[in-house]
């Protein structure tokens, strides 16, 4: 045990307990999933080729995905080395295809990737920081059976007015965001407005007129 829930979960655990305990509860909804490695579970198809497997297992996917290259040679199995195979396969990396969607699809549930590290977008992180507030007054320290009791009777007790709070925190700051990237974008577009003006004034003479308009002149 570590410690830390992020390092005893995996792909597989969680998404069958998506399967069997969430996804029938939220059928039609949208559920808004965060960047954790264990969320981020590839389709078969879309995984890149493993940097720990065999000379054959290289080759497999090649022929799988179709990426060997036309000016190869028929005996490019045998010539090519792991390492020219894997530089290549870097380069038929296909759009990434995560399970979870898949997953969540047959209960016609829309999956949102939220950005990397930033929890003040997920309303439940509000959720969890109150409730691991209010498991620290009792001291807990009992079966995982009891924790998850005490669990389960501090989330019933965050109210709908508490999670509208919740939620309403969560599309602020996204609309912070937003409108901090228009904001940024407004004055990039200026700065790179501003560039061009500098660099065709530069490019003029005292006169007015460009070089090779005045050589013409001449």
């Amino acid at each position: 045990m570590t410690g830390d829930y992020h390092g005893e979960m995996n792909s597989d655990l969680w998404l069958k307990w998506l399967e069997d305990t969430v996804l029938d509860t939220i059928y039609g909804t949208i559920l808004l999933v965060d960047r954790a490695h264990y969320h981020m579970k590839l389709t078969v198809e879309s995984r890149p080729a493993s940097s720990t497997v065999l000379k054959a297992g290289v080759v497999a996917w090649f022929q799988q995905h179709e990426a060997v290259s036309e000016d190869w040679s028929a005996t490019w199995r045998q010539q090519k080395t792991v390492l020219e195979l894997r530089e290549q396969a870097v380069k038929h990396l296909l759009t990434p295809r995560y399970l979870v969607p898949y997953f969540s699809a047959r209960f016609d549930v829309t999956v949102t990737f939220s950005p990397v590290a930033h929890p003040e977008l997920q309303k439940i992180e509000v959720v969890w920081a109150t409730v691991n507030v209010a498991l620290r007054e009792p001291n807990v320290k009992s079966t995982t059976s009891r924790l998850q009791e005490f669990v389960d009777i501090k989330i019933a007790k965050v109210s709908a007015e508490a999670w509208g709070r919740y939620k309403d925190h969560a599309i602020g700051m996204d609309h912070h965001y937003m409108e901090v990237a228009a904001i940024r974008a407004e004055l990039e577009g200026s700065l790179h407005a501003q560039e061009i003006e500098m660099d065709d004034a530069e490019g003029r003479g005292a006169n007015g007129f460009c070089e090779d308009e005045e050589e013409d002149e001449e």
